[in-house]
C-alpha cells in the first residue's frame, strides 16, 4: 500500500477573477521509506504539490490519499488522524519557530495534540522525552529553556526538525529546508535529514530546486514544470541522463553555476 497516492490531482486559485492552474492532473505514488525530491523553478508548482499531499490544500479535482484514506472533502476538523501522520519543515525557520515560546514548548507542542494523547507508542512531552528529542538532532538539552532568537540558524532548523520528528510521523515534507542556512551549516542538516529518514523509515519528500541536495538525500526525483510533471525516475537516472528539455535546462544552469 502506497503512503501516499495522487491521481489526477489538479490545485487551481482565482487571481484578479481569473482561474489560474498551479498543478495539473498529478498522478504520483510515495513509498513508505521513500525519500523523494521534487524540483523545478520558482512557480512551477513543487509547494502546490507538496502541499496537497499534506491536506494543507485541497485538489480541485482529481484524488488524494494518506495511508489508502481520501483526504479529498474532509473538513479540517476530520484531518487529525493525517495531521498526527505527517509533519513539515519549512524554508526558514525564523518565521515557523514560534519566537513567544521556548524551544522546550515548540518541541513538546506536536504532543500535546488531541489526536495524538491515545495514540500508542506516542509518548508523554516528559523532560526526559525533550532532552532526547534534542540529541537527536544534535543540540544540546540545555538549550531548551532558550527562546529561537538566541539560536543560530542551524540550530533553529534543528529544532524545527526536532519538532517534526517528535510525533513519529510516517511521513516528512522538508520545503527547501536548507537554502536559508549557511553554507557551512547546510551539509550537516541534510545529513541529519538522511540519517533520521533511514533510522526511522521515514518517507521523506524533499522540495528543492537545488539539484545537488537532491542527488545527496533522494532515492527518486520528480521534476515538475508549468504544474506539470515532465519527468521523474531514480535520481541518479534522471539528473545524469535527463531526457526533457525542461530536465536537461535545470542540470545544465546547475553545472554552469
Amino acid at each position: 500500500m502506497s503512503l501516499v497516492s495522487m491521481s489526477g490531482a489538479t490545485a487551481s486559485y482565482r487571481r484578479s477573477g481569473q482561474e489560474f492552474v498551479a498543478l495539473r492532473d498529478v498522478d504520483l505514488e510515495i513509498e513508505p521509506g521513500e525519500r523523494i525530491g521534487i524540483v523545478g523553478g520558482s512557480g512551477s508548482g513543487k509547494t502546490t504539490l507538496a502541499r496537497l499531499m499534506l491536506g494543507l490544500l485541497r485538489p480541485s479535482a482529481g484524488t488524494v490519499r494518506f495511508q489508502d484514506r481520501s483526504i479529498v472533502g474532509l473538513p479540517e476538523r476530520r484531518l487529525g488522524w493525517l495531521r498526527a501522520s505527517a509533519s513539515m519543515v519549512f524554508q526558514d525557520p525564523n518565521s515557523s519557530l514560534n519566537p513567544r515560546m521556548t524551544l522546550r514548548e515548540i518541541i513538546a507542542e506536536p504532543l500535546r495534540a488531541r489526536v495524538l494523547r491515545n495514540r500508542e507508542g506516542i509518548p508523554a512531552p516528559t523532560p526526559e522525552v525533550l532532552a532526547d528529542a534534542m540529541r537527536g538532532v544534535g543540540l544540546d538539552p540545555d538549550l531548551l529553556d532558550r527562546y529561537p532568537h538566541q539560536l543560530s540558524g542551524g540550530q533553529r532548523q534543528r529544532t524545527a526538525i526536532a519538532r517534526a520528528l517528535i510525533n513519529d510521523p510516517a511521513l516528512l515534507v522538508a520545503d527547501e529546508p536548507v537554502s536559508a542556512l549557511d553554507v557551512s551549516v547546510r551539509a550537516q542538516v541534510l545529513n541529519l535529514l538522511t540519517a533520521e529518514a533511514r533510522e526511522r523509515n521515514l518517507a521523506l519528500v524533499l522540495v528543492s530546486h537545488d539539484l545537488a541536495v537532491v542527488r545527496h538525500l533522494c532515492q527518486r526525483v520528480v521534476v515538475i514544470e508549468k504544474g506539470v510533471i515532465v519527468e521523474r525516475g531514480p535520481v541518479d537516472e534522471v539528473l545524469n541522463a535527463p531526457q526533457h528539455p525542461y530536465t536537461r535546462a535545470l542540470v545544465d544552469a546547475t553545472l554552469s553555476l
